[in-house]
């Protein structure tokens, strides 16, 4: 189970939910990233842009490319949901997501669910994160993509 300061949250999700007149400062977002202590390759700036970058409609790859490398494609996509910033792609998952969370549900590790559904372990992992960090966040809003 993730350990988690739900304060730190709480002024995660305020800072997303400030209109466009009153948007946050830079420093009011490394403060808030800052205080969610996320384990990640990416700097504070680099994640303060992932945050901006998201709120303007950037794609994951988008962002790394503007990042400088976008070998960190898969870097911001893990900072981005630990932010609690969901795309509704982030849950269309190569199996029913229902039976997924009843696995969970069951008590099943990610090696019994990744047999169950012919999938990698890491690829269970990730999705297993994807809910936790959802149910964490609540339910937020979701941008559709750019193109529809």
């Amino acid at each position: 189970m993730l350990n988690i300061d739900y304060d730190s949250i709480e002024e995660m999700i305020a800072l997303q939910s400030r209109s466009s007149a009153n948007r946050p400062t830079d420093q009011e977002i490394k403060d808030a990233i800052s205080n969610l202590d996320i384990k990640t390759t990416l700097s504070l700036d680099e994640m303060v842009t992932v945050f901006k970058l998201y709120h303007k409609g950037c794609t994951d790859g988008e962002i790394a490319v503007k990042l400088g490398d976008r070998k960190k494609m898969r870097n911001v996509e893990r900072a981005r949901i630990k932010l609690g910033l969901f795309r509704w792609r982030d849950f269309e998952m190569p199996y029913d997501i229902n039976e997924f969370i009843h696995a969970i549900d069951s008590g099943k590790n990610d090696a019994e669910i990744a047999q169950m559904f012919s999938a990698g372990k890491s690829t269970v992992r990730t999705y297993r994160q994807l809910l936790d960090w959802h149910e964490i966040y609540g339910a937020p809003d979701i941008p559709l993509p750019k193109d529809g």
